[in-house]
């Protein structure tokens, strides 16, 4: 019996000095790389194979996740949304013929959608000369543009307005060429959608290095006007976003309208769709081709549209940023801390903190509710491109990067088979960008390694 309990004890020592030496190794990484002298350090890693705490630093502490935020709102999102969900452009008929399009707040809806949606109408024998009046139902979510906690770097023309009037990623493209005779800086429009600008380029030589283009949007606030300033010493495709969200949409509305031969020239305006109206058809994309937008590419505008759209259903109400906050706050209700909070989906505030510990215990729950996992990007594709290649086919994780600060979230499963969660926040880093994503690789490939 002496000896039993002496086996066990031994075995348990063993045990715990293996988990010891497996954390010091992540330690004495982070203390030899001289990371934690002008930085701060978060880390905190799960093995949910045997829910074991496989290592934490600082995982309490309230720090700015970046875009690996995208990862617990898009989690949120899905989880109400659920994985069938489609996001439609739907064509609604009223009994007084009143043609209805409800709007689906769609990331991918393009304008060979739009004609897609109203060709249908020819395949189910439609009588279109017999439309009294379009509308247009927008009311699946407001249309604040941005939210209260964005800076002025983070809106126009950095980012595009949050609105359900979406068409082609609502950009529009714009070239600034030489002119044919070299006098002069033209630029060229080809989209239906026309931005108001004022050109004040200089043209330079085209063998100096002077070539740098600046877009102003003009004052007051709300004006329209934007101006063209700087050098220009070659030709440049600049891709823009709109500025007038409702008036691109109905410029590309029309146009499908006219090319299905469908004679209306009435006004187009906004009514809700009447609950007697019969659903005629549809054009749609599902959540899964539009999470790769998010989590692949980390688009902030299909991360904030795809937020406020799940609130929509949450709530059953036109949605706003305040509702999707509130959404969040509810679903995580069980993990939030004191401190932790959001007040954007996509991470660009600087005023959204959360705690690595949060991070991991959300994604544990998001992964065995949800395929959220199978919707990640891996290794060697969207921000995760040339980096921990050797990883490919056993590491899903989310990055996000701002100013000073570099951060990464997901899931990996060990050389030994097991899958462990970690979240991991460098902040206040004087290092470059490049130093800060090879420091989380090789913290994620000490996990890998040794657990």
């Amino acid at each position: 019996m002496k000896n039993y309990i002496k086996n066990i004890f031994v075995v348990l020592i063993l045990f715990f000095f293996s988990l010891s030496t497996k954390a010091n190794e992540i330690s004495s990484y982070i203390k030899d790389s001289d990371f934690e002298l002008k930085s701060t350090v978060s880390i905190f890693a799960k093995d949910i194979t045997n829910q074991k705490i496989a290592y934490k630093k600082n995982e309490q502490k309230l720090l700015n996740p970046a875009s690996t935020l995208k990862l617990l709102t898009f989690g949120a999102s899905y989880l109400t949304l659920g994985e069938k969900y489609k996001f439609e452009t739907i064509l609604y008929l009223d009994n007084s013929n009143n043609l209805y399009i409800k709007l689906g707040a769609d990331p991918l809806l393009t304008d060979s959608d739009l004609y897609d949606l109203f060709s249908k109408l020819k395949k189910i024998k439609f009588d279109t000369t017999k439309i009294n009046k379009i509308y247009i139902d927008d009311s699946i979510i407001d249309k604040n543009p941005y939210p209260q906690c964005w800076m002025k770097e983070d809106m126009w023309p950095y980012s595009r307005a949050i609105t359900p009037y979406i068409v082609n990623n609502n950009f529009t493209s714009i070239l600034v060429k030489r002119s044919s005779l070299a006098t002069k800086t033209e630029i060229v429009q080809n989209d239906e959608y026309k931005l108001p600008i004022i050109n004040e380029l200089v043209l330079t030589d085209k063998d100096s290095s002077k070539h740098s283009i600046e877009i102003v949007k003009n004052s007051p606030e709300k004006s329209s006007i934007i101006t063209f300033k700087g050098y220009v010493n070659k030709d440049e495709n600049i891709q823009l976003p709109v500025l007038k969200p409702e008036i691109n949409f109905m410029v590309k509305l029309n146009k499908a309208i006219e090319k299905n031969e469908i004679r209306y020239f009435d006004d187009i305006l906004v009514k809700k769709v009447p609950q007697n109206a019969k659903r005629l058809a549809s054009v749609g994309h599902s959540i899964e081709d539009v999470s790769k937008n998010i989590l692949y590419n980390s688009d902030n505008f299909s991360s904030e549209i795809v937020f406020k759209v799940a609130a929509s259903k949450y709530y059953n109400k036109t949605a706003t940023f305040e509702d999707s906050i509130k959404m969040f706050n509810e679903i995580y209700k069980d993990d939030i801390s004191e401190g932790i909070r959001i007040c954007d989906a996509s991470g660009v505030s600087r005023t959204n903190f959360v705690t690595t510990e949060f991070s991991v215990n959300v994604l544990e729950k998001l992964f065995s509710k949800t395929k959220l996992k199978d919707l990640m990007a891996e290794p060697n594709n969207g921000t995760l491109k040339d980096r921990m290649l050797f990883l490919e086919n056993n590491l899903k994780a989310k990055t996000g990067t701002l100013s000073q600060m570099s951060s990464i979230s997901g899931i990996v499963n060990t050389k030994k088979g097991n899958d462990i969660i970690f979240s991991i926040i460098v902040q206040n880093s004087p290092k470059r960008k490049a130093i800060l994503k090879n420091f989380e690789n090789n913290v994620i490939t000490i996990l890998y390694r040794n657990y």
